[in-house]
């Protein structure tokens, strides 16, 4: 642990404290909830929470990207324009109805977004199909 806590200073000119730096394959012995490191595999900042380490945002200005389809009734996966892994990355609403991550649609890691019940066909119950993409983004540019 100390060989990756080392690389955390802050000195009195400092304006900024350096995180911690590791690979995926570095870091604490023991990690805890709250810690944060910048992991220098994926280049990203990230946070330990509940036995995982997650990424705290894509750095710098990302362009919103917005799916639209209608259901039929019938088809449970949709293919997206940009894959996603994170289903929580992602804004997903049925006939305007926020959906839950995991609850209502799952991702992995491919263009696919798989819904645990298909969306309803056109008619009485609307059928449109949105999916906001980079809403985790520092900085996301409409």
């Amino acid at each position: 642990m100390a060989r990756f806590l080392k690389n955390a200073q802050l000195t009195s000119s400092s304006h900024a404290i350096q995180l911690p730096i590791g690979s995926s394959v570095l870091g604490p012995d023991a990690p805890v909830d709250a810690q944060l490191r910048f992991n220098t595999t994926n280049n990203r900042i990230e946070f330990y929470y509940n036995g995982s380490w997650y990424k705290v945002a894509h750095i710098g200005s990302v362009q919103l990207v917005v799916d639209s389809f209608n259901g039929d009734g019938v088809s449970y996966v949709f293919t997206m324009q940009q894959a996603e892994s994170d289903p929580s990355a992602i804004a997903v609403f049925i006939g305007g109805v926020y959906q839950q991550p995991n609850s209502n649609y799952t991702v992995n890691g491919t263009t696919s977004i798989t819904f645990t019940s298909p969306p309803p066909a056109p008619g009485v119950n609307p059928n449109q199909i949105v999916i906001i993409h980079n809403i985790n983004s520092t900085d996301a540019v409409y």
